[in-house]
């Protein structure tokens, strides 16, 4: 199974950007453009419990949720406390950070049910750009609405 396959699911978010804070929101693209950006991804499949991401990995990818539902948290000073920070579903990312400032993971991912990620690593990001400079921009703006999104809740936790 190739990350193509997952494009009608990307494509079908529709609506008001505000409905779709924490997901990829790219209301102009269509299935074309999702199958030319998920070309370049690797199809990882995971199972309930799965750790997805392990806090300080240095791999520098960004996964698309295609399917089911993980929790991001840190693990408190006990290391045996695990403190979750968000619980994040399908059409969206994880592993944002790292692939754009290429630092350590912050954080570890956890599945909470079965589902499957594409990973994209910064040299298919690198490709796509190259080739599809106006999609590359695109996304670009729709990663920064997530960040943002996530910036803004961390920000409204923080203050209670």
């Amino acid at each position: 199974m190739s990350g193509t396959e997952y494009a009608e699911i990307f494509a079908g978010a529709t609506g008001a950007p505000q409905a779709y804070a924490d997901r990829l929101f790219l209301p102009r693209w269509g299935v074309a453009e999702w199958r030319k950006l998920l070309a370049g991804t690797t199809v990882r499949p995971f199972k309930a419990s799965d750790v997805v991401i392990r806090r300080e990995a240095t791999e520098r990818s960004l996964f698309f949720i295609a399917e089911g539902t993980v929790d991001v948290g840190v693990t408190m000073i006990d290391g045996l406390s695990v403190s979750s920070l968000a619980r994040i579903g399908r059409m969206s990312v994880i592993g944002e950070q790292s692939f754009f400032d290429g630092a350590p993971r912050s954080a570890n991912v956890w599945a909470i049910t079965d589902g499957t990620l594409l990973c994209w690593d910064i040299e298919a990001y690198e490709r796509f750009g190259e080739q599809e400079p106006a999609l590359a921009r695109d996304l670009l703006f729709a990663l920064g609405r997530v960040l943002s999104s996530r910036l803004r809740m961390t920000t409204i936790r923080v203050r209670r």
